[in-house]
């Protein structure tokens, strides 16, 4: 509502978040118009970057846990989502606006800055590999990682000129804070998956006759390997006996 986009076609509400989505009617097998649904894919992630959305290469299942609303869109109907393109006062290395996913890497990163500052480059490959790797090769993504980060390295993360480069001391600190900080942030969010699964309405259904955590169907659950599902139910038992 607040981006002045159509009702969703179906909504879902998940451990780990939401499912949006919008069906789409066309017909996407030629290159004009596999460019345009691209674009479009790519303006999504733009917009929807403070809830770190992800592409996915594999059609999700659509059950009666959702809520579906029987409208099928026109592409043009989502025309309000945010534009790849816009005035940039610094020259451009490589890529030009009609590259979608340099752009979607370039504004995912300038959303960066504007929150934490120095951005670290695994956060952008990360971005990168999770939305874009169906449509490029590992390596190419990786290159434009690179240039994107190196261009506001070059220019002390700042989105308004040129500034000094960085230290490598300098560097080096920030990217350990920042590295910690992102280990955390990740840490705790594991941990609320976690837990939303084993206390939710179906929580019965990860226990054993005995007791104990059935780690494997929580471990699919959440999408987690069952060593890190295991490190945190330790702890959540822990928390529960310390009160």
């Amino acid at each position: 509502m607040d981006e002045g986009l159509p009702t969703p076609t179906y909504l879902e509400h998940i451990n780990r978040g939401y499912i949006i989505a919008w069906a789409i009617d066309g017909f996407f097998w030629t290159e004009k118009g596999q460019k345009y649904l691209n674009d479009i894919i790519a303006r999504v992630l733009i917009t929807f970057a403070p809830f770190r959305p992800q592409r996915l290469n594999f059609k999700p299942n659509i059950t009666s846990a959702g809520h579906y609303y029987p409208k099928i869109y026109k592409l043009k109907e989502l025309q309000a989502l945010r534009s790849l393109a816009y005035k940039q006062k610094a020259p451009l290395r490589a890529d030009n606006y009609s590259d979608y996913t340099f752009w979607a890497i370039k504004l995912f990163c300038e959303d960066l800055i504007r929150k934490q500052g120095i951005v670290g480059y695994e956060q952008l490959e990360e971005f990168a590999l999770a939305n874009f790797l169906a449509k490029k090769d590992r390596s190419t993504l990786k290159a434009k990682c690179r240039s994107v980060w190196h261009w506001y390295n070059d220019r002390d993360w700042k989105l308004d000129g040129y500034k000094r480069k960085m230290t490598n001391e300098e560097y080096e600190m920030t990217r350990r804070e920042r590295s910690e900080a992102n280990a955390k942030l990740k840490f705790e969010r594991s941990k609320k998956a976690i837990i939303n699964t084993i206390t939710g309405l179906y929580a019965d259904e990860y226990k054993k006759k005995n007791g104990s955590w059935h780690i494997g169907k929580i471990a699919k659950a959440v999408s987690m390997t069952e060593k890190t599902v295991a490190k945190h139910l330790k702890e959540y038992e822990r928390e529960k006996t310390q009160g």
